[in-house]
């Protein structure tokens, strides 16, 4: 049965939750976030690909049985195989216009995760964003691959690092195309593009096309180093960029993750891991249950497109509705 969220008008209202004003556009925002959902799991569904809630998410459902009151967007992680076949199978059937984002949409702000996308940018036609829930602005999913960790912490070091150095390659490479600098790691050593591809050429035997979009070379080695470990050799579990940057907290025992659970989420369900104390706890201290009011990033996020909306209201007046306006605004 795949999944299915009721949302009525009465969803969409001001609320207070914890505590927290819930505005009706982030209802919006959450309702269209939940169609995208929808979709996702029909493919899932179709192949019999496992997801689950994952980080925010998961933290709101096992808490709030919903949305964390003051989170804006769905966080949903697959083990790689299922991972890799979704983005195998998603552009073939998923609705027309779904997007992609990751390195193979040209995304060079790539995070170790995919995210899935309605819309590109923000939508004016109404009649489009009906079936959204009325919200206007780009709503998805973002989706992390988990990947396989070996018990040696000496090789777990290592692998971590590899991340790291793969990583601070394809910053680089960005610094360098932006023009901006300085060109140095996070202790302030200079890098120099040449040595440091050479360097990860060495380490992986990976050998990069200088005559190629080399940042995406970089993080195409990115998943097939995060993903090489065997499950057999492996005692853990983990995102591999969420283990480099954040540490072990973020790594969980394999039996974390070999049964998931159906739980309600708003007016439907999503799926946890059995496992979801362990992960939670790790990711939020043992005291997660009580709920801490605070946004891990800016919210809303879609305030930055209200903000480049407003811009270009300014500088083309009468071009978009002041009914518009006063609505999404």
């Amino acid at each position: 049965m795949s999944v299915h969220f009721e949302l009525s008008e009465d969803f969409f209202r001001d609320e207070i939750r914890d505590g927290f004003e819930v505005k009706a556009l982030m209802k919006r925002c959450w309702g269209a976030q939940l169609r995208v959902l929808e979709q996702f799991d029909k493919v899932c569904e179709a192949h019999s690909l496992k997801w689950f809630a994952y980080v925010g998410t998961l933290l709101g459902a096992v808490r709030h049985k919903g949305f964390v009151p003051w989170d804006d967007d769905v966080d949903i992680a697959m083990m790689r195989e299922d991972y890799e076949n979704f983005l195998r199978f998603a552009p073939l059937e998923l609705p027309e216009g779904y997007l992609l984002l990751n390195y193979d949409d040209g995304d060079h702000e790539y995070d170790c995760m995919t995210r899935l996308n309605n819309f590109r940018t923000v939508m004016f036609d109404e009649s489009r964003t009906k079936e959204y829930c009325s919200f206007p602005f780009p709503a998805g999913l973002d989706i992390y691959p988990l990947d396989y960790v070996v018990e040696d912490p000496g090789e777990r070091k290592a692998h971590s690092d590899l991340h790291y150095r793969i990583f601070q390659a394809t910053e680089l490479c960005r610094k360098i195309l932006s023009g901006s600098g300085p060109l140095s790691d996070k202790d302030g050593n200079h890098l120099e593009p040449a040595e440091l591809l050479a360097e990860i050429s060495m380490m992986t035997g990976f050998e990069f096309d200088l005559d190629k979009d080399i940042i995406r070379q970089l993080n195409v080695l990115l998943d097939l180093t995060d993903s090489m470990n065997s499950e057999e050799e492996s005692a853990y579990i983990a995102n591999m960029g969420h283990l480099a940057f954040e540490g072990e907290r973020m790594m969980f025992p394999k039996d974390c993750f070999e049964h998931i659970y159906r739980v309600p989420f708003e007016t439907g369900y999503v799926y946890i891991p059995e496992g979801y104390d362990r992960i939670l706890s790790g990711n939020y201290g043992k005291k997660y249950i009580v709920p801490r009011n605070k946004s891990p990033h800016d919210y809303p996020y879609y305030g930055q497109h209200q903000t480049v909306v407003r811009e270009f209201m300014e500088k083309n007046p009468g071009v978009i509705s002041e009914e518009w306006a006063s609505k999404y605004l």
